[in-house]
């Protein structure tokens, strides 16, 4: 039997070439990102120490990351720190505001430092395009310092060189985060390597115990260790002009076994020469460009494609196949040891919005650590849902259901923390991501090994905790729940979406499996008897004075999140086929939260990045949204990133919303540019329900080419992009048969065939 590490190379591998297959890295790939290098090369001009890039939550200074280690560094005119993390170095016994248990915490790191006086000249580039952190000293004799990752293991290499003529005096110092003495650390100096370690409390009452090792080798010179004090490691050595020379780090550890693997740190750095670390940077320069060619847009505007490929980077910087546990909301960058939410994976929506872009952006396989993560957790689930019912709302004791009760909280490792926060929808919220990826990649072993179980799963129990009451003539199924953080609503319209999403889904995949026909009765008797979404007029000021979605059936109405929303995005049941009254609705909603009471930019910027998602999804005033994203992208960081002081990755929602308001697939059929401003944009090869890579140029007023390769060959359905115009559909100059309908064409498609679509 293969090892999931194993499965995880291969899926990578199959989506690497489906991905680009036909396509190739063209000249027009090229040149598109040779437009956008500079656009992603972030620039600081003054030294910026510790205190200026210190961060409990975001990264505020130039970052790097590989799925397992984090990097972030900070500067002196002489020289830079290399912070470091690992995203399964977590301690257990963490206690602070926000619940008792696991929590994510920092490394140590290396500071290398040039024995020089200082002058002008300081220069720093954080290089997202080709993943590299450049620096130039601000001495009088400078050096230049290029730092950089593998993507397939953990080493961090700077290379060093200088145009000196006289030999300069490098210290470079290795340490393990003292910043607790809760925390054990350790230095020794093996054969010239550098070895630090740190390790987690191991109190009578630990679950677990897990250990870190940072160990560095100097390859090039001559070098000289010794230990500082207790965890910190200081070796020196001369640079001169004649060749470089190159400081290597490597990470090792982490995990549950109290285990720093120094012996596998040690032979990885032994074994280190110049021609092992060409082929490091080579591979790290061939994975990157594979990653950053997969999907791309064209939006021709500077700072919202900025914003788009910038947050490409983070999401493919935090989770790939090299993880041995999933990151949460801060990815891999748990730099403290005091991390907001103990950098977890929060589950009323924060961490799945850090997934959202994945699927529509071709790059559905950086999910998969996630769905590990939440299938290790299942048997935890299945516990609290028998036994703790009573601990989300005291009208639930004594209260038992089969399925999965999630709290808000967890670690990555496989732990869970925290109150439940009186919301039920924390295992369903991941009912999307289940479904997306089996549906943007048609992976029939995935539906049936793992999206259908976790759905029946949620399907369980919502058949135990739902309420069939009498209602008008008939009956309908009821759900008492947290809307929001802390309240406790009657059927609230967004964990009713997520009802109606898990048994429509149910339903149909049990139909593409041939399995559960004997319950297809009841799921359909569910979603034919589930409550509307409670309509009001707007209470706040200012208002358009125009009916809006509540939040519950009560009708609470505080402008502070679009949570009511969720029946658009994540769960897709209303969309751009509903009824026409219902997207104006919903479209009402949206200004009245997002505009008028400045949602958007203010009050759920917590939310907001989603919440435009939501808007590109019921065709919105795309005007309205990429203004707004705008807003919020202006304040980013020297870093480009947008901190809010809470949260991180979800801000990566922006690239689903620019892929919403150029491809859409609903309903199995494709919208071309379907809330876009009348502007030129383009995108290529985005990823689309049905295993369809599509990519399309528009010139501000009507399609201008569009190209679709099947992946798997299934039916292709389209709505006209040239609306009272006929289509024409080729394979490699042939025609094919169409069958038109209400506007839809449909085609049929060979598994590899790639088809050119244009107006008649």
């Amino acid at each position: 039997m293969k090892t999931q590490q194993e499965l995880l190379a291969m899926a990578s591998a199959m989506l690497m070439l489906s991905a680009c297959g036909n396509y190739g890295l063209t000249n027009a790939d090229r040149e598109f990102f040779d437009r956008k290098h500079d656009m992603l090369t972030a620039v600081w001009t003054e030294p910026f120490g510790y205190d200026e890039v210190r961060s409990n939550n975001a990264p505020k200074g130039p970052f790097l990351g590989n799925g397992d280690v984090g990097v972030v560094c900070h500067t002196t005119p002489n020289g830079q720190t290399m912070q470091l993390s690992k995203v399964d170095f977590v301690t257990d016994g963490w206690n602070d505001w926000a619940g008792d248990g696991a929590a994510a915490i920092g490394v140590g790191g290396v500071n290398i430092r040039v024995d020089d006086s200082t002058a002008t000249g300081f220069r720093y580039e954080m290089d997202q395009l080709q993943t590299e952190l450049r620096m130039a000293t601000g001495t009088v004799r400078p050096v230049q310092m290029t730092t950089w990752m593998s993507v397939n293991d953990n080493y961090i290499v700077t290379e060093l060189r200088t145009e000196a003529s006289a030999p300069l005096t490098v210290n470079v110092e290795t340490y393990a985060s003292d910043a607790s003495e809760r925390y054990a650390v350790t230095a020794d100096v093996r054969d010239g390597i550098a070895q630090v370690t740190r390790r987690t409390r191991a109190d009578e009452g630990m679950r677990w115990v897990s250990q870190v090792g940072v160990s560095t080798c100097v390859l090039g010179s001559a070098s000289a260790s010794g230990i500082v004090k207790p965890g910190r490691v200081s070796t020196t050595f001369l640079l001169t002009d004649d060749h470089p020379v190159y400081v290597v780090a490597y990470v090792s550890g982490g995990g549950t076994d109290d285990n720093a693997r120094l012996d596998e740190a040690y032979k990885a750095l032994e074994a280190c020469d110049t021609g092992s670390i060409k082929k490091l940077k080579q591979e790290k320069a061939g994975w990157w460009e594979e990653m950053w060619t997969r999907s791309y847009v064209e939006t021709n505007d500077s700072l919202l494609d900025r914003h788009y490929l910038s947050s490409i980077y983070l999401m493919a910087s935090a989770h790939n196949g090299h993880t041995p546990a999933c990151g949460g909301m801060y990815g891999v960058w748990n730099m403290e040891d005091d991390m907001m939410y103990h950098g977890d994976i929060h589950l009323n929506y924060n961490s799945q919005a850090g997934f959202y872009s994945m699927f529509s952006a071709n790059r559905p396989e950086l999910s998969l650590s996630y769905f590990d993560f939440l299938e290790r957790m299942i048997p935890e689930g299945r516990r609290r849902a028998r036994e703790e019912m009573g601990q989300v709302h005291p009208s639930l004791q004594g209260k038992s259901c089969r399925g999965l009760l999630f709290p808000v909280s967890a670690l990555g490792i496989g732990s869970f923390y925290g109150s439940y926060w009186q919301q039920t929808v924390d295992a369903p919220l991941n009912v999307p991501l289940f479904c997306w990826y089996y549906e943007y990649t048609g992976d029939t072993d995935f539906l049936r090994t793992r999206a259908y179980p976790f759905l029946r799963e949620c399907g369980d129990f919502y058949e135990d905790y739902l309420q069939k009451e009498d209602h008008g003539n008939s009956y309908r199924y009821c759900i008492t729940t947290g809307a929001h953080e802390g309240s406790w609503d009657l059927n609230p319209s967004s964990d009713l979406a997520f009802v109606e999403l898990t048994f429509d889904r149910l339903l149909r995949y049990s139909e593409v499996l041939g399995v559960d026909a004997d319950r297809r009765a009841l799921w359909q008797d569910i979603l034919s008897h589930l409550p509307e979404y409670k309509v009001i007029m707007p209470t706040m000021e200012p208002n358009q004075g125009l009916p809006v979605y509540a939040k519950n059936e009560a009708g609470w109405d505080l402008p502070a999140h679009l949570i009511q929303m969720h029946p658009v995005y994540p769960c897709e049941v209303l969309n751009l086929h509903s009824d026409s009254t219902a997207l104006q609705i919903a479209r009402n909603t949206i200004y009245y939260y997002g505009v008028s009471n400045r949602g958007f930019t203010e009050t759920m910027n917590e939310l907001g990045l989603s919440a435009f998602v939501m808007g590109a999804r019921v065709s919105f005033s795309p005007e309205i949204l990429v203004d707004k994203m705008k807003v919020l992208i202006g304040r980013a960081g020297k870093n480009f990133l947008i901190r809010d002081g809470h949260h991180c990755l979800e801000k990566t929602a922006v690239v689903e919303t620019v892929n919403s308001m150029m491809l859409q697939s609903v309903d199995s059929v494709l919208h071309l540019f379907p809330c876009w401003t009348p502007t030129p944009a383009s995108f290529t090869r985005l990823r689309a329900k049905g295993a369809f890579i599509v990519s399309a140029g528009y010139d501000g007023k009507e399609v201008t080419t569009l190209q679709i390769k099947s992946e798997l060959g299934n039916e292709c359905r389209l709505h006209n992009p040239w609306p009272g115009r006929n289509v024409s559909v080729t394979e490699n100059g042939k025609s094919v048969s169409l069958e038109h309908k209400d506007g839809i064409y449909t085609f049929r498609t060979k598994k590899g065939g790639i088809y050119d679509v244009t107006p008649m």
